[in-house]
């Protein structure tokens, strides 16, 4: 467990006993460990909120907001700030928007009739004006997608629908918000070939394809749905970068042939009604892709990032016996905060690689400990094997 995991606790169970100054305390000690901690930040925002400290407290719900978007809990908790703040406008318009990202539940409805009942009770003449849609960018690339630009001067042609989560994201933070982009980004080096399995709209691609500069380095990207695959390359010839990335529209699985997998009709934070639908689309194993024409002939991947649920990794890792044998990359996957860290460990184990985690602060990586628990931000971990992580401590991205 680390400190502000535990720290967080600790708060928590002060707060629910009514220890607010201990609480509080606690939950400052969590911000002074990692600033961006979102539940800290909440929870802290309560505490402000209900002593009648609302500009601080408001400030504390936002900064949350940005770190978590997707929580719908923390948009009620803002909305109930500006409601005892008496800023009935404001609350309706952050309604408005977290209604727009798919917020329904008998809590938002509550809120949305004490909502209307404070306009009612506010004189016409001081009631501030309900905000108009979002103002799309100048860059917007045609009816279907926008072209946005992330820090590192990257372009990307993103669904043209603020209500789709990647949209939403990248305009609100300009740039992707997984701490561990900024670490790929001084990971790849510019003679590297790099593997994006599951690549989506592109944000890894892309990224370390432009941090390759005017290396020889190569990106293979994989990405099964034609909606994404079709953005990628348009994002591709934006920054002209198709000749440095061979991209399939593949899925990478534990079996060849074709797969069923599971699409989300429109992927809006909050909305737990958004439906799914299932195609069959191409799979290929670790193994077989290692012989695939796409394959650059004798080159060594560096890093491979894997996109797929936490689950399928150990599947997934087995049917790639002989690519393991042949190759030591750096391995990157996704993860969620409950996710069963003893069985990714034994995954890992199986290939001789070990367990690591991001320290956000430096940047870098370091052993992910056998009783750690995940802090609920963590989007990703990393494997590698003793001389991949030998030669990255000599880079300075391993402590």
């Amino acid at each position: 467990m680390t400190d502000s995991q535990r720290l967080l606790e600790q708060a928590i169970e002060h707060q629910r006993g009514g220890r607010t100054e201990a609480a509080e305390w606690l939950y400052r000690a969590v911000l002074a460990l990692d600033v961006d901690h979102a539940e800290a930040n909440h929870n802290l925002g309560i505490i402000e909120i209900e002593r009648g400290d609302l500009d601080a407290g408001l400030d504390h719900v936002r900064h949350a907001l940005d770190q978590a978007p997707e929580i719908g809990g923390y948009w009620l908790t803002l909305v109930e700030g500006l409601l005892l703040a008496g800023r009935a406008a404001e609350a309706a318009e952050v309604m408005e928007r977290a209604r727009g990202l798919g917020l329904d539940s008998p809590e938002a409805d509550a809120l949305a009739q004490r909502i209307t009942e404070a306009m009612a009770a506010t004189p016409a003449s001081t009631a501030a004006p309900l905000p108009s849609e979002p103002t799309m960018p100048a860059s917007s690339a045609g009816n279907d997608s926008l072209l946005l630009t992330m820090d590192d001067g990257v372009r990307i042609h993103v669904p043209n629908d603020i209500d789709a989560l990647p949209t939403y994201l990248l305009l609100e933070r300009e740039d992707w918000p997984e701490p561990e982009l900024a670490l790929v980004r001084r990971l790849v080096e510019p003679d590297d070939l790099v593997l994006d399995l599951g690549a989506g709209l592109g944000v890894y691609t892309l990224a370390m394809a432009h941090a390759m500069g005017q290396g020889n380095g190569r990106v293979l990207a994989l990405e099964p749905v034609t909606e994404a695959a079709a953005l990628l390359a348009r994002s591709l010839a934006e920054n002209a970068l198709e000749t440095r990335v061979v991209l399939q529209q593949r899925a990478i699985g534990d079996g060849a042939g074709e797969v069923g997998i599971r699409v989300r009709r429109a992927a809006r934070p909050h909305d737990l009604g958004d439906s799914f639908e299932t195609r069959t689309v191409g799979a290929l194993t670790l193994d077989e892709l290692l012989a695939d024409a796409a394959w650059p002939a004798g080159a060594s991947p560096s890093l491979v990032r894997l996109d797929l649920a936490a689950e399928h990794l150990p599947a997934v890792l087995r049917a790639g016996e002989r690519f393991f044998a042949a190759h030591d990359p750096l391995l990157m996957f996704r993860v969620a905060p409950d996710c069963d860290l003893g069985a990714l460990r034994q995954a890992v184990e199986t290939l001789g690689y070990a367990l690591y985690r991001q320290v956000d602060a430096l940047s870098a990586l370091a052993p992910c400990g056998t009783a750690e628990t995940l802090d609920a931000r963590r989007r990703n971990l990393f494997a590698c094997a003793p001389a991949r992580a030998e030669r990255l401590r000599a880079r300075g991205l391993m402590v």
